[in-house]
């Protein structure tokens, strides 16, 4: 038998085997490690489209109902905030029932809101809208959706004068049935009653960026996460000067602006996502117009 057949590698062959071996091996490991590389982009590319372009329907939708059942001098709709970090706040009513404060309403007390002429002083006139009882204002109405959803419900005070106003809980009435009941807290605001102040049924909403986190707050319930990884939240004001558009900056609206006075809102939104060591960031942009602006003032 041939000696050399039986032979072992040298140590040359042994040498270069293992070389092969190892470019081999880099090359195999440098192939997943790039695939998992372009797993994660896109994987984070998926997450961030689907996430924020979500979070931006549910936003856009939500501000296209601004206004709804609402006149013309009430705060349906309100952004401000610092420039590209704003907060935006949503509101529309939830019944056709709007009912007249006829008693002030004083800040600092929890006093409940009266809604007919009862408990009026004697001889004073009746506030523009009171009626001699509650049935006569509609407060029917009220009970009705206020048992219907819970026994605690959103409601909203304007003084139509001074242009304030405040969010309260309407949490019941009493036997006489001449009045709404204000849940826990004071109220911020004097509503004199010579200026004809009105109350509310409503829906609030209220988003902004939190650090990076777009949040959600419904009412006075606390606000939620809404959207991570948020990089910017900027909403525009869009409205007509002399027959141009104009950007509105700083805080919208302010008298004599009224939120029906829009042309459009611009928001913008960027989000970024991670997925391992990856990251991919999107820029979603939306411009809409609030649907009941065009519906007819009140």
């Amino acid at each position: 038998m041939n000696g050399e057949a039986n032979a072992g590698l040298t140590l040359t062959e042994l040498l270069v085997t293992m070389a092969v071996g190892t470019i081999v091996i880099s090359a195999v490991l440098g192939l997943v490690s790039s695939a998992q590389r372009l797993y994660q982009v896109d994987s984070a590319r998926a997450a961030v489209n689907q996430n924020a372009s979500v979070a931006v329907g549910a936003l856009t939708n939500d501000l296209r109902q601004a206004g709804e059942r609402l006149p013309r001098d009430f705060p349906a709709l309100t952004v401000d905030g610092a420039s590209g970090a704003e907060r935006v706040t949503v509101r529309r009513g939830v019944v056709d029932t709007v009912l007249p404060v006829c008693r002030t309403v004083t800040a600092g007390s929890s006093s409940v809101v009266f809604v007919s002429m009862h408990g009026a002083a004697k001889g004073a006139a009746a506030p523009a809208g009171c009626a001699a009882t509650s049935t006569e204002a509609g407060l029917g109405e009220w009970t009705a959706y206020r048992a219907a959803n819970g026994g605690s419900v959103q409601a909203f005070i304007l003084d139509p004068v001074t242009g304030r106003g405040e969010l309260f809980m309407y949490a019941g009435d009493d036997g006489s049935g001449q009045h709404v009941r204000r849940g826990a807290g004071r109220w911020v605001n004097d509503y004199p009653v010579e200026n004809s102040p009105r109350v509310y049924l409503i829906e609030q909403l209220v988003y902004r960026q939190s650090a990076d986190t777009l949040t959600r707050q419904e009412g006075e319930q606390p606000e939620v996460p809404y959207l991570p990884g948020v990089t910017g939240f900027d909403v525009q004001p869009v409205v007509s000067v002399l027959g141009a558009d104009q950007v509105v900056t700083g805080a919208f609206p302010v008298a004599p602006q009224s939120w029906k006075d829009l042309v459009r809102l611009d928001v913008t939104l960027s989000a970024r996502q991670r997925v391992g060591t990856r990251g991919a960031e999107r820029t979603f942009t939306s411009s809409l117009v609030p649907r009941n602006v065009f519906s007819e003032d009140r």
